[in-house]
């Protein structure tokens, strides 16, 4: 039987998404697709190589940086999906829009939790995680419970370039996600320089996940503080999401926002702080791996502080260890 899992959405998401898949290879006579976001489609190849993968930005949607899809990409790949012959698509972040698109692509069946144009209701009735939407999905499917699901990331590679192996190999690291595509859950820009000095002052470097923009509005808060080399951006770097996996995968620890590269880092095991709203915790918190240390607020990321976030990043890394030639006698 072909399943497509649909989850045109953003990379946390997309990351949660492949549960459904982890879960459907216990049961014989399920092959397994992902129809994605060009912008997630590299979170895919994570879970495995030889994953049949359909990608495109659907024209009604944007991703972070980027616009929305065009209407002609989006028809090209209704009508590859449709020669595929799928039998049945399970449909995270269900719409209307979604549903019918799984229609026009010729899929019989179609499991959403809701929206027009769906064949099967799922309702999840463990919890309101996305992970208890993934297990009715799967559970509608087979009419089977398959139990709590998780996305754990153990790739064989993480299709690091040579360079990024060579940096990233080598000394202890960090790796700071100060942005995301929701500017309201952010934590404020003035809460990261004492974050920072805390990495070097514990001999870490730092590996900021941050776009062009993004990266002059970082280096804008320092005011030339930071020395030279403390600090590499992973758009100097020209990471991509596989390469981005690979240094979260040798950090230390990840600091970040509520947002895809803290969902990779819980998946992949990395110890992880992360700022998340208390009305968003029990829905989408990650599940990964390492499930992060939250630092909750209830309206406004203004109400946490660079405090909080180091004594968190603190307990997961331990006692510092003595900075070369210092002299601890009395």
């Amino acid at each position: 039987m072909k399943i497509l899992i649909v989850t045109l959405d953003n990379i946390g998401d997309t990351l949660i998404s492949l549960a459904i898949h982890e879960a459907l290879r216990r049961y014989p006579g399920y092959h397994t697709a992902f129809w994605t976001k060009e912008y997630s489609g590299g979170v895919i190849p994570l879970a495995g190589a030889d994953i049949e993968h359909y990608h495109c930005d659907p024209f009604w949607d944007r991703s972070p940086g980027t616009g929305k899809g065009g209407f002609l990409a989006y028809a090209r790949t209704i009508l590859k999906i449709r020669r595929a012959g799928f039998d049945a698509a399970l449909i995270l972040h269900s719409n209307w829009r979604k549903n019918l698109s799984c229609l026009l692509a010729g899929i019989g069946k179609r499991y959403a939790q809701k929206g027009a144009f769906s064949t099967h209701y799922a309702a999840p009735s463990t919890g309101n995680h996305e992970l208890d939407l993934c297990r009715a999905l799967v559970s509608g499917l087979t009419g089977k419970d398959p139990g709590a699901l998780s996305y754990p990331l153990t790739p064989a590679a993480y299709g690091e370039t040579e360079a990024s192996a060579r940096l990233f190999s080598n000394g202890a690291w960090a790796v700071l996600h100060p942005f995301s595509g929701n500017p309201r859950r952010n934590l404020p820009m003035v809460a990261w320089p004492p974050i920072v000095d805390s990495l070097l002052a514990r001999n870490m470097r730092v590996l900021v996940n941050a776009a062009p923009a993004e990266k002059a509005l970082f280096e804008a808060r320092f005011a030339g503080a930071a020395k030279p080399g403390d600090l590499v951006f992973s758009c100097d770097l020209g990471l991509d999401i596989r390469n981005l996996a690979y240094a979260v995968s040798r950090a230390r620890i990840f600091i970040g926002n509520n947002s895809g590269p803290l969902h990779l880092a819980s998946a992949l095991g990395t110890p992880c702080v992360g700022i998340f709203q208390k009305s968003w915790v029990e829905k989408i918190a990650p599940r990964g791996k390492s499930i992060p240390e939250l630092a909750v607020f209830e309206n406004d990321p203004s109400e946490i502080g660079a405090a909080e976030i180091i004594a968190k990043a603190e307990m997961l890394l331990g006692p510092a260890k003595p900075r070369p030639g210092d002299n601890n006698n009395c």
